[in-house]
């Protein structure tokens, strides 16, 4: 592995890890100013806690899922992280049901103590949190591949 490939490897974790930092902040902003149910359920997580620190907290959670998912993608794609647009589409695929399987197991396993409780009772666990996990790869590939090297 070229150092080349390895900068990339690690520009790629960190636009995840920013995306998912900047979503969660969005989000605990949403959660106090709309009135939509799933936004709502979210206070409790958001609640005595720094915005910085549950920032954080969704940044590492996507690091820690896309470290997972990497691997997968090596050995069973023959890539770490996608450079294609097709190897975009089997790198989410996987990413997926690594998603959905995390945040199984964190509302299981009750990571974030019982502060998602109530937006887990509301929306379930698996589809929401795997459906931002994939978005967060998919806006930082495009970020990576076509708005860094333009700058």
């Amino acid at each position: 592995m070229n150092y080349y490939y390895i900068q990339c490897i690690l520009v790629f974790l960190f636009l995840n890890f920013a995306i998912s930092f900047m979503s969660d902040i969005a989000l605990n902003d949403l959660s106090t100013h709309f009135g939509i149910d799933i936004l709502k359920s979210l206070q409790p997580y958001f609640e005595n806690q720094s915005i910085l620190i549950s920032a954080a907290a969704a940044g590492i959670t996507i690091v820690v899922a896309l470290l997972i998912n990497m691997i997968i993608s090596y050995f069973l794609l023959g890539f770490i992280i996608p450079n294609t647009l097709t190897r975009l589409l089997y790198f989410s695929i996987s990413a997926f049901i690594v998603g959905y399987i995390i945040d199984v197991f964190i509302c299981k396993m009750k990571i974030f103590g019982n502060r998602l409780d109530a937006y887990y009772e509301q929306v379930g666990a698996g589809i929401w949190g795997a459906t931002a996990f994939v978005f967060s790869i998919i806006i930082s590939y495009f970020i990576q591949n076509y708005i860094i090297p333009i700058l």
